[in-house]
């Protein structure tokens, strides 16, 4: 719990830090990745610690290692899943940490429900995956392309589950390896083959821990240490079945937080309400599918929305006021580049803000230039707070307010940070949304470009129109015939 004076804040998914949707460059093309590059970091570091990697069978008696109190627990877990002739969970996976005396907290999916021999439900991060015996159905939830430009996969169910068909088509397997918490560790107690056989080698570390109760339900704990890092396995003491999973975190600190400001940081998965051998509905494996849904045999990524219509146009009049209630308007900066940060009083702008410093301060004798933080609090946030904030924050530039919601209605700002450069005709030619750590490498050029007459915007949509074309191409060969549209029609697959 948050202590006295302390805020408790989601992070949703504006901030860099706890991103939902990241795209990375790959040859021309944009790469969905659930979670942030630190999620990411995380997620395979997991797939690290858990995949079987160069671990060997025994060959002789000698080969094997005397059974402890924790490797019975472990084995027994393990078999729990392997004779499981159905299963099923809520799972939920979270983050969270402090700074500065805010608690941030991000959670996902990570649910699994499985009826053997091949039905199957996986809902983790943005992806579902539905396989009900005849076909198999996977659909991602990403808002920023329109979920893949309304993409289903749709293919024929295997005649037998394994972890080879989840990960079969790469956008899917890069979402689910993407996400903070890895892929859910259920499934690969449910569909391995030699699940978990990498935590039993001898460089592998396991020891009991004293039990403790998740609401009613006494839990061993198994700690697992190896170079990779440390988990902690909560067991059922009566079902065997795994109810929470603690993650390791010292590389997840060092990605989210090179300057140290976290602190209590936590990462952990929960198996809510998990269950083996009981009765599931077969209406549960189902998937509805829009009318208009695109039917493909893989995903074909469609390129990055542009990140504003604004890129390349004239915004219509605004207006901010300084600290010092003194107008700044678009007539008194029009000949001049202007930087336009929106910020608010938050861990990611203050990394954004940061950033924007050090690069003005590497151009402090050109006077072409202007950096304005335009701050979008409301009035209750008063003008010497903000002037001791810009202080704190180490900020070169002047602060501004935008109490008429300019940001919103004339440049249409999706939320804070989101940088805005304006060419010496106000003409929008960078539009970047969200805080992002390697803003100071990338904007400076940007700012080069539009200084020296260059048009950013103009060759940014430029390649967006290229890119929609190879996109439209690739679809055309994954599209799958008509009659697959004949499933269940419905508005929504959430």
């Amino acid at each position: 719990m948050a202590g006295p004076g302390s805020t408790f804040r989601s992070s949703q998914t504006e901030t860099v830090i706890l991103k939902t949707y990241l795209f990375a460059a790959n040859a021309g093309r944009a790469n969905v990745v659930c979670g942030s590059g630190a999620s990411l970091a995380c997620g395979l570091l997991l797939a690290a610690l858990l995949s079987p990697g160069c671990a060997r069978h025994p060959e002789s008696a000698d080969d094997l290692q005397p059974i402890t109190e924790a490797d019975a627990v472990l084995q027994r877990m393990i078999e729990t899943y392997r004779h499981a002739s159905t299963y099923a969970d809520q799972g939920v996976v979270r983050l969270r940490y402090r700074t500065e005396g805010q608690w941030i907290e991000d959670q996902a999916r990570l649910a699994v429900r499985l009826e053997r021999p091949h039905r199957l439900i996986v809902r983790a991060y943005q992806l579902t995956i539905v396989c009900d015996g005849e076909s198999w159905y996977t659909h991602i939830h990403d808002p920023e392309t329109g979920d893949l430009d309304g993409q289903i996969l749709v293919r024929p169910a295997p005649e037998q589950l394994c972890l080879e068909e989840v990960y079969d088509d790469p956008i899917s397997k890069n979402v689910i390896a993407g996400g903070m918490g890895g892929p859910p560790l259920t499934l690969e107690l449910l569909l391995g083959e030699h699940a978990l056989e990498h935590l039993f080698q001898d460089s592998v570390r396991r020891e009991l821990l004293t039990d403790q109760r998740i609401a009613s339900q006494s839990c061993r704990r198994v700690r697992v240490t190896s170079e990779e890092g440390t988990l902690v396995f909560w067991i059922d003491g009566q079902t065997h079945l795994l109810r929470r999973l603690e993650y390791p975190t010292d590389l997840l600190a060092r990605q989210l937080d090179p300057e140290g400001l976290i602190e209590d940081l936590a990462l952990v998965a929960d198996f809510r309400q998990a269950s083996v051998n009981v009765d599931l509905a077969r209406d549960d494996f189902s998937i509805p599918i829009p009318p208009d849904a695109k039917i493909v045999s893989r995903f074909v990524l469609p390129p990055r929305p542009l990140p504003s219509d604004l890129l390349g146009q004239e915004p219509k009049p605004f207006r901010f006021v300084d600290l010092d209630f003194q107008p700044w308007t678009q007539s008194c900066l029009r000949g001049k580049t202007c930087v336009l940060a929106w910020f608010n009083i938050h861990p990611a702008s203050e990394l954004c803000l940061r950033q924007l410093g050090n690069i003005q301060r590497e151009m402090v004798s050109d006077p072409s230039i202007v950096f304005l933080a335009v701050c979008t609090e409301p009035t209750s946030v008063g003008n010497r707070q903000l002037d001791r904030l810009r202080k704190d924050w180490d900020l070169p530039m002047p602060v501004v307010r935008d109490l008429e919601a300019y940001g919103r209605d004339v440049f249409q700002i999706p939320g804070a940070p989101t940088v805005v450069i304006l060419d010496a005709e106000g003409v929008v030619q960078a539009f970047e949304v969200g805080a992002n750590p390697t803003l100071v490498d990338r904007l400076p050029e940007t700012i080069q470009q539009v200084l020296s007459g260059q048009s950013p915007a103009s060759s940014l949509v430029t390649r967006f129109q290229e890119q929609q074309h190879e996109y439209h191409q690739a679809l055309l060969q994954v599209m799958q015939p008509p009659r697959l549209r004949e499933a269940v029609r419905s508005s929504d697959l959430r």
